[in-house]
């Protein structure tokens, strides 16, 4: 929403609407009208960027081809470029999911005619033969409904569908399960059962990777503020500004990583990256209590990205509790490790 620069006058637009019959499909609108799906071509080129990023972090367990496999999306958005992305690059199905159906037939049509300009690249980054590329994109390319072209590339879409809750998905079946600027968007006590999910549908050799952007959203648009500037705000302050339309939790990094591992997963890779200006602005801002117990590091970090794969046992967990895994009633949580990677942060939901 280009027009609106005061992040708490988006806020309670968005709040509004979120209460009104047909709110989301005014906002839908909205966003494409004026807001940040207006420039899909760019927002492609973004997205992209986004699915190299993921499979840098699959490169760092080996598993960069994905020839073969089968993956799972968490959070599809309006439009599935990561998962054309990995069946462009030979995945044999990419299930993705979503709370609420976005997905939309124009834009998925536009998202493939704008993946013409990188598809070089996606065949360079997972060593696929670039011919092997081309072919399946002008299979794509002559599909004419949306559904044929989800068939044609593999891609199952789901929504509105539960993450936590793939009990028609056999366990022990996927390769591969993924986010990409999604987990900051999930209810706290809603991450647990989703992650536990996600261990009993992986492979005993499975790979999970998400990609957390873990800052406040509203600074995207609003440059008067910084992207910790939700750190400021209790709890009650922060729930007449949070909206399911933009819904933040406001976890810090290690947050992430340690109900990953309550959930049965091992963290073998972590990777942050600090915004500019972010320790500057937390050296003159008030914290919320809630985050008293966090280092600077932690409470820096504006993108978290982790790979985990399944510690033996992890069938038996059931993603403990959230209130005491995150720490908020035993003090500070600490990082597994500290990637040094200088990368922007990534805004996926507008």
């Amino acid at each position: 929403m280009g027009f609106i620069r005061n992040w708490r006058l988006k806020a309670a637009l968005q709040a509004a609407l979120s209460r009104l019959p047909g709110g989301e499909r005014i906002n839908d609108r909205l966003q494409r009208a004026v807001g940040g799906l207006r420039n899909l071509e760019s927002n492609v080129a973004i997205k992209v960027d986004d699915w190299y990023g993921i499979v840098e972090l699959l490169d760092t367990v080996g598993r960069a081809d994905v020839r073969g496999m089968d993956l799972a999306e968490i959070g599809t958005g309006w439009y599935p470029v990561l998962p054309l992305c990995f069946s462009l690059a030979g995945a044999r199905s990419v299930l993705t999911v979503d709370l609420t159906r976005h997905l939309s037939a124009e834009m998925t049509f536009e998202a493939v005619a704008a993946l013409e300009a990188h598809l070089a690249r996606i065949s360079e980054r997972c060593g696929v033969p670039l011919e092997e590329v081309l072919s399946r994109y002008r299979r794509l390319r002559a599909c004419q409904s949306v559904e044929t072209l989800l068939a044609a590339a593999g891609i199952r879409y789901e929504a509105p569908q539960d993450a936590a809750r793939l009990a028609w998905l056999d366990g022990d079946s996927l390769d591969l399960v993924y986010s990409n600027s999604v987990l900051e968007h999930i209810a706290i006590d809603a991450l647990g059962p989703i992650l536990t999910e996600a261990s009993r549908v992986l492979k005993p050799n499975g790979v999970m990777v998400h990609a957390v952007a873990c800052n406040d959203h509203y600074a995207h648009f609003d440059s008067s503020i910084s992207f910790v500037n939700f750190l400021a705000f209790d709890e009650r302050e922060w729930k007449r500004w949070n909206n399911r339309f933009h819904y933040q939790n406001r976890l810090r990094a290690p947050d992430f990583i340690h109900l990953a591992q309550a959930a049965g997963f091992v963290v073998v890779h972590e990777r942050r990256a600090v915004r500019p200006g972010t320790k500057e602005a937390l050296s003159k801002m008030r914290l919320a209590p809630q985050f008293a117990h966090y280092s600077m590091d932690d409470l820096a970090a504006t993108t978290v990205d982790f790979v985990a794969i399944r510690s033996p046992g992890a069938s038996d967990t059931s993603g403990g509790d959230a209130g005491v895994v995150l720490g908020f009633e035993r003090g500070a949580a600490k990082s597994v490790c500290a990637g040094a990677a200088d990368k922007k942060d990534r805004l996926r939901v507008p």
